[in-house]
């Protein structure tokens, strides 16, 4: 079986949830990524369980809001953040929760991913997953406010989210970290990038990044987690009809690299 293909609604910022999971569902998708944001119906599990129902969707990750914007979600404490973000995903029956590496200063939440997040997985059973950052840029060069940004950094969690677009901010080459990282792997954010030193999430086929030969290594692979369609919908959020054409594109050319042998 190939991964299956999600749809994350994080970069839908400017639209409700409900419209963004109509745009999801017209376009063709199987299931969604929910980012937990300010709006109140992301951060209940019952509302979402049922806004996905109703679109003949399912949930199968939930991404912790773990950006700067919505620091304040869930508290600034980012043990209640993953802890409240879990209980989302089992009543919308997600397999997998998506969190950030500490910042620098982040001591006790580091020590606690070192120590303890094994523990906390076993006894929820739901995937806590750590998602690779990049360096921010300042005054010219990166500064790196993130504990985890390369490969070697990503290898301390048991679980692990590549977001190619952070890959390439960071100088790391996709294929590579997928093989290092191996059966740490449980999700993939897929976008490409624009090559000028920041997070674009690039359209698949627009971007410095070999995205479809990445996809058709994963399947090749065995890889059996899922992946994201990560994208940035800004230039047809105004337009449903265009969105909605924009999603099913990717979303197409993603399955059928999927389906089509590595190196063919």
């Amino acid at each position: 079986m190939p991964p299956t293909v999600l749809c994350s609604t994080g970069p839908f910022f400017m639209l409700p949830i409900r419209t963004t999971l109509d745009a999801i569902a017209e376009a063709g998708f199987e299931g969604a990524e929910i980012m937990i944001t300010a709006e109140r119906d992301t951060q209940n599990g019952a509302t979402l369980r049922s806004l996905a129902e109703d679109r003949r969707l399912l949930v199968q990750a939930v991404h912790a809001p773990f950006l700067v914007a919505l620091w304040r979600v869930y508290t600034t404490n980012p043990l209640e953040k993953i802890k409240r973000s879990v209980e989302v995903a089992q009543e919308v029956r997600a397999p997998v929760v998506v969190v950030h590496p500490p910042f620098q200063w982040q001591r006790a939440y580091a020590r606690w991913l070192r120590n303890e997040l094994d523990d906390f997985v076993l006894h929820e059973d739901t995937t806590v997953a750590v998602e690779n950052m990049f360096p921010l840029g300042m005054r010219g060069r990166g500064v790196p406010f993130y504990s985890a940004t390369g490969i070697e950094h990503m290898k301390r969690y048991p679980f692990v989210v590549l977001d190619t677009s952070h890959l390439a901010v960071s100088g790391i080459d996709i294929m590579t970290a997928a093989q290092e990282l191996d059966t740490r792997l449980v999700h993939v954010h897929l976008s490409n990038n624009s090559g000028a030193g920041r997070d674009s999430h690039s359209p698949l086929q627009q971007g410095v990044l070999p995205i479809g030969s990445f996809v058709e290594n994963l399947a090749a692979s065995g890889y059996d987690g899922t992946i994201t369609l990560e994208l940035d919908v800004r230039p047809w959020a105004s337009n449903p009809t265009k969105l909605v054409s924009f999603l099913k594109e990717q979303r197409e050319y993603c399955l059928e690299r999927l389906a089509t042998p590595a190196g063919a």
